[in-house]
């Protein structure tokens, strides 16, 4: 059995010492799997972008030379998930997810992309022309009988330098027909003028990462948000009718409550509809998580097994400099006026934009119930 994806790239040791796992396939696939394939026939000896298991001894082989151009790749397979109506739950107003970037250009300390396996086996950063995005979106349309008028094409990084975010939002205002879509930028890379193109073309949800308020936790994340840049560009997009969603963390290595309470300075300062709040859980093979190790902040997994304890989607852990208590208190009680205030705001969204559907289900799928059902599930584990 062969594995791919971000956790064998990051820990692939780790992964092939799994009984049930014979080789691994590092960053990106499509060239790589052909090679181990190629390999297993005996075509080639050094299947590239992979790693092997062979009576217990392990062959790593070098990152991929080949990687696939996003603009000249065929169209993906939808079809051959069978009846795609069953993947859109609404009669109107469906959002489909489509992929229009790979990578990262950023290296932020928290995150996979500053490992240097992601970086080198995974390739070069790229993104879809607006022409190849609304190409893909027809296509995903034409094959179901739902009604789908947005994309979330966001990933990663989607808007990634000024120059590409200018092009691709001048292009898509052209051929877009009505259709919106959902974005992830930077705040350095906005400003007033991008800020009302991608309003124009289309855009109708926005994310930006700050991620904390001290300035030395930002420059440890690699990630300087200025509070008065953010503010204004934050307004600017709500005012032509954008949804700004703003991400953080409280918890990082060694944050203090002194840093922790300018974080929440941000939260007050720049008016985003969501500030979308998470605690810091090491994420294995990226330097915060090497600094949490090195100064016994968490153990490493031994297993396979074990690493379900660690990554974004998995339990609160505590590596700051603060009483559990005291971050926890601050987390719940900050997350409760955050997304009650999100709530509101998207139930705004649904109603402005005739999305009845959504708005009622929202009432019983939101934050809130996810949360209880989180609680309800770890309760029941103990």
């Amino acid at each position: 059995m062969s594995s791919g994806e971000v956790h064998p790239t990051i820990l692939p040791e780790l992964t092939l010492k799994n009984e049930n796992i014979d080789a691994i396939i590092l960053g990106e696939g499509e060239y790589a799997l052909l090679d181990l394939i190629d390999f297993i026939d005996k075509k080639i000896k050094e299947p590239l972008g992979t790693w092997i298991k062979n009576n217990g001894k392990i062959h790593s082989f070098g990152p991929q030379k080949r990687f696939v151009g996003l603009n000249e790749k065929p169209m993906p397979a939808w079809e051959l998930l069978g009846n795609l109506d069953k993947y859109f739950p609404y009669n109107r107003h469906n959002v489909v997810l489509m992929e229009a970037t790979r990578g990262c250009v950023y290296k932020c300390t928290f995150c996979h992309h500053s490992n240097l396996d992601v970086k080198s086996y995974g390739g070069a950063y790229r993104n879809l022309t607006a022409d190849k995005v609304m190409e893909q979106f027809c296509y995903i349309r034409d094959l179901t009988k739902k009604h789908i008028d947005r994309m979330d094409i966001g990933g990663d990084l989607h808007l990634a330098t000024p120059a590409y975010t200018k092009k691709f939002a001048e292009d898509i205002k052209k051929i877009r027909e009505g259709i919106t879509w959902q974005s992830v930028s930077k705040f350095h890379l906005m400003n007033i003028d991008l800020a009302g193109l991608v309003a124009k073309a289309g855009c109708e949800q926005i994310m930006f990462g700050v991620e904390s308020g001290s300035p030395r936790l930002q420059q440890f994340i690699g990630k300087m948000v200025n509070i008065d840049q953010a503010r204004f560009i934050t307004k600017e997009l709500r005012d032509k009718g954008v949804m700004v969603t703003n991400t953080y963390m409280m918890g990082h290595p060694h944050e203090t409550y002194d840093e922790l309470k300018m974080t929440l300075k941000y939260m007050k300062a720049i008016p985003a509809d969501q500030n979308l709040l998470q605690i810091y859980r090491p994420f294995p093979g990226t330097p915060y998580y090497d600094l949490c190790v090195k100064e016994n902040l968490c153990q490493p997994p031994k297993t396979l097994e074990e690493c379900n304890t660690f990554g974004v989607l998995t339990y609160h852990a505590n590596i700051s400099d603060m009483p559990t208590k005291k971050l926890l208190r601050e987390f719940y009680k900050t997350n409760l006026i955050e997304q009650t205030r999100y709530l509101i705001n998207s139930q705004k969204f649904y109603l402005r934009n005739k999305m009845y559907e959504q708005f009622f289900d929202n009432f019983r799928h939101n934050k809130f119930t996810f949360k209880l059902k989180e609680l309800i599930r770890i309760k029941t584990k103990k």
